[in-house]
């Protein structure tokens, strides 16, 4: 069996995943928001509203009231809103409030939307992918770059990879590519992002 890392080191590589996404959106045009992402079905406006919806789920999760529906059908471009950055800063400031400087919530094991229960600091170290990808998502749209640590990009693979087909037969992933020589550039492989 695997231990899982310290808590302070959950929240840390947490962070750092969410510092991805923020230099993202930081650095994103204006303009360009409703413009064709690398997913698919997605403008940048739409990954960013997903990314936003399921940090503040996880958010949610940590409360106290009813846990949230992850599965709901979610207007993602409305999710984000008319301004893209705001938003993100306030789903920054909520998680933060919410779960990561809560040590009672991040202990707490609740109901995930992986199907099982587990502490919402575990969670986390799957949920992580989400911000770091989509971070990626947006700013490629953008034209612009984020860096993507490579020590957070062998973690989700290596969280990911036992259940990778059960994810890609739930349309979560992509086909899986080839050729990336870091870290990230395997992750985004991994992920089915064409680089």
């Amino acid at each position: 069996m695997t231990v899982p890392p310290p808590t302070d080191t959950i929240v840390a590589n947490y962070r750092r995943s969410l510092d991805v996404m923020d230099s993202a959106i930081r650095g994103a045009d204006p303009t360009r928001w409703d413009e064709q992402s690398p997913c698919e079905l997605w403008t940048a406006r739409q990954v960013a509203g997903h990314a936003i919806t399921f940090i503040r789920n996880v958010a949610a999760l940590a409360g106290d009231g009813a846990p949230p529906d992850f599965h709901a059908m979610v207007d993602f471009a409305a999710a984000a809103g008319d301004d893209p950055l705001a938003t993100w800063l306030d789903t920054r400031a909520l998680v933060e409030a919410e779960l990561l400087t809560r040590p009672e919530r991040l202990a707490s094991i609740r109901m995930t939307p992986l199907g099982v229960e587990m502490p919402l600091a575990q969670l986390l170290t799957f949920q992580g992918m989400d911000p770091v990808v989509h971070g990626w998502d947006v700013a490629t749209t953008m034209g612009t770059t984020v860096t993507i640590p490579d020590d957070l990009a062998q973690l989700y693979i290596t969280q990911f990879s036992p259940v990778a087909d059960q994810i890609r037969a739930g349309g979560l992933l992509g086909p899986a590519r080839t050729g990336g020589q870091s870290a990230a550039d395997r992750l985004l492989d991994f992920c089915g992002r064409v680089r």
